[in-house]
């Protein structure tokens, strides 16, 4: 269960390799997209700058029509389209297949995530990987507003996940986990009372429990390359 404490986006860039095909799912992050590409904290956009400096390539799906013609605009020379990630293999042809999927707090949001993943592995590279980020359902600072009688859940998410659950879910759709881990809460963009004692709390525990984190990390791949 005790896994490494990263930062999300470091750790996500740090996956990409040379020459490699990356999907990235969920690539608007409706619907603060127009807020965090002011704020220049838009992960496609960093994923997309590092993939030409190291001669990879992305495409991003999504299913925010507004979203997805906003990022058009503003990066005209990146491939962005309305795909249903539960049904990959639909869009992409036989010959297309991806080396890295990365779907960074998607899983949360589905109404089938068994179904996703089992459209990721249908377009996985015989040595592909998948990356998922997701939110953890021990995260310290959730337990902690439960006893303030708050649910601190987001409204459009469908679950939340463990370690095991994740693991299982990932097993069960054909992929066998490799590398797992926890991501640390966001820094501080803009001044929140309640936001400063959450990070302040995490970041202390967490040091020595990364359990509690407020989110998981995870790759897998193929089982059969395995």
């Amino acid at each position: 269960m005790k896994g490494f404490r990263i930062n999300k986006e470091d750790y996500i860039l740090q996956q990409i390799v040379p020459k490699s095909k990356i999907l990235h799912v969920g690539c608007t992050n409706s619907p603060r997209t127009i807020e965090r590409w002011n704020r220049r904290t838009l992960l496609h956009k960093k994923l997309c700058d590092h993939a030409e400096i190291i001669g990879s390539s992305v495409i991003g799906i999504d299913i925010d029509d507004t979203a997805i013609s906003f990022l058009q605009l503003k990066m005209p020379d990146e491939i962005i389209l309305n795909v249903d990630a539960h049904n990959l293999s639909k869009y992409f042809e036989n010959d297309q297949r991806f080396d890295l999927i990365i779907a960074g707090d998607v899983i949360e949001h589905l109404p089938n995530p068994g179904l996703f993943l089992q459209s990721c592995n249908s377009v996985l590279s015989h040595n592909g990987r998948i990356l998922i980020t997701t939110t953890n359902a021990f995260n310290i600072v959730r337990f902690l507003k439960s006893f303030l009688f708050h649910e601190a859940v987001h409204n459009e998410h469908t679950a939340y996940y463990s370690h095991k659950t994740i693991s299982r879910l990932i097993s069960m759709s054909g992929l066998k986990c490799d590398d797992f881990g926890y991501y640390k809460c966001e820094p501080i963009t803009e001044f929140s009372l309640n936001r400063v004692i959450s990070n302040l709390i995490e970041n202390s525990l967490c040091i020595f429990f990364p359990q509690f984190s407020e989110g998981i990390v995870i790759v897998a791949y193929k089982k059969n390359n395995l």
